[in-house]
């Protein structure tokens, strides 16, 4: 049997300038030479023969070792291993080269690309092979191939955040997202492109849509794809005909019962709490395959430990600043029970709403004066602004706006005030932003290693610098 891993924060290793642990080659330009255990040969050899079958021109040279230990001890003459305890980096050092994360392909069972040739501009030619193999191994083809095999199951059932008992027929290959918060879910596990339409939260705007083409070149096709698609409605002739495997929404959709006629699997989530939003992750992982899972255990074990980051600078704070949290129109303010009330918990604020019972409650301007916030945060979506407080004679009366305290919160590809796995970067910035002299997280630094890990998005230090201002 393979031994399961344990649940850690792996990042993409890039080690510079140390001495190797094994004899270094640079991976020569023949076939992809594939290493595995021998009680893994069935599975990677069917891999390897369907992978080739839709890519002809690529060739493998596939080899086992009897044990584990062997298996790793071929790291520097291997470009991808298998093996059990995938967390653990091979035993491999490059001087300038690259070990990928994990990519896993059955719960006890995963792999890494190596090479010692990618450096700075230099990429080998094997690297999109390798990496498109693993894409497969993971994803809904290899799967398939894991199904048929009998080492995955070809059903899986998960109590969603509604309550409701959902049986998901495996793999998932066709994911209508409803809920843009979802749609966040699937990029973070992996499975954006299995995305077969989405909404997306806070995206009008160019711009906005700019951004996330550069995250997913697909966006456009994704977004288009069914014209009327909201927790309100649904153009289920549109939705057929993408033939869909598993419809995601949330629990407050008013058109659940009229989607039961597609005979379709549906996800209700209800994430307002960062125990929810992490629940969400785990759930929606269990019925997106092995790899999926994995990776919601990644993104709930980085919230917790950043998370633990923050309260270790916030928790002592005696005074905590008073925050008026602004929606869509200024006089339009978060409740206690909605996840924008936990984030500013956090990040060591207090919600002067917290009171306030549901979700957006509309309220006047004396009652604000009565709160007197020191800090007032505003959203990025629905043409909210911090001009309608600040250029506003009737706010100026306001301690917030009389301190110049009145900030617009950032938004990447989504609004970091919402439960989307961004937003535990929008904590980090709450903290800073509440406390400059006091809290010190290198916003920066985590926003970047962020996007590299869950969206595979490189970012610039000039841009995350600029989200995090």
């Amino acid at each position: 049997m393979f031994r399961r891993g344990g649940v850690l924060l792996v990042l993409i290793a890039l080690v510079l300038g140390s001495l190797p642990l094994a004899d270094v080659r640079a991976q020569s330009e023949g076939p992809v030479v594939v290493v595995g255990p021998e009680s893994a040969r069935e599975p990677i050899e069917a891999w390897v023969e369907a992978y080739g079958a839709v890519n002809g021109a690529v060739s493998f040279e596939v080899q086992f070792e009897p044990s584990e230990e062997a298996v790793l001890n071929r790291a520097a003459e291997a470009d991808v291993l298998f093996y059990s305890d995938y967390e653990q980096d091979p035993p491999i050092e490059f001087e300038c080269g690259v070990i990928s994360e994990p990519y896993v392909a059955l719960p006890e069972l995963g792999a890494r690309w190596l090479s010692s040739v990618d450096c700075g501009d230099t990429v080998s030619s094997k690297t999109p092979i390798m990496r498109g193999f693993l894409q497969f191994v993971v994803g809904p083809d290899g799967q398939q191939v894991a199904i048929e095999l009998g080492l995955l199951p070809d059903s899986v059932e998960v109590v969603d955040q509604a309550g409701v008992t959902v049986t998901v027929p495996q793999p998932v290959r066709r994911i209508i997202s409803a809920y843009s918060m979802a749609t966040y879910y699937a990029y973070t596990l992996g499975a954006g492109d299995q995305l077969a339409a989405a909404t997306y939260l806070g995206m009008g705007g160019s711009a906005r849509q700019d951004i996330m083409r550069r995250v997913d070149p697909d966006f456009d096709r994704v977004f288009t794809a069914i014209s009327d698609m909201s927790q309100d409605s649904l153009n289920l002739e549109e939705a057929a005909a993408l033939q869909p495997d598993l419809i995601l929404t949330s629990a407050r959709t008013t058109w659940l019962e009229t989607a039961g006629e597609l005979g379709l699997p549906i996800i209700r989530f209800e994430g307002e709490s960062p125990e929810r939003l992490q629940a969400a992750m785990e759930l929606l992982g269990a019925v997106l395959g092995p790899n999926a899972a994995y990776r919601a255990a990644q993104f709930n074990a980085y919230y917790d430990h950043v998370l633990e980051q923050v309260l270790s600078q916030t928790e002592a704070i005696a005074d905590p600043a008073r925050v008026y949290f602004s929606g869509t129109d200024p006089l339009r303010t978060a409740s206690g029970e909605m996840y924008q009330a936990s984030m500013i918990e956090a990040a060591g604020g207090e919600l002067v709403s917290a009171d306030l019972p549901g979700y957006w409650n509309d309220v006047n301007l004396e009652q604000v004066l009565t709160w007197e916030p020191e800090v007032i945060f505003v959203v990025t979506y629905g043409g909210a602004s911090v001009e309608a407080i600040t250029e506003s004679e009737e706010w100026a009366v306001v301690e917030a706006v009389q301190a110049g305290r009145v900030y617009q919160l950032p938004h990447f590809i989504s609004p970091w005030d919402t439960p989307v796995p961004d937003s535990i970067l929008g904590i980090i910035w709450m903290a800073e932003t509440l406390y400059p002299d006091q809290v010190t997280l290198d916003c920066a630094s985590q926003v970047r290693g962020f996007y590299a890990r869950f969206y595979d998005y490189r970012m610039s230090e000039e841009e995350a610098q600029s989200l995090c201002e």
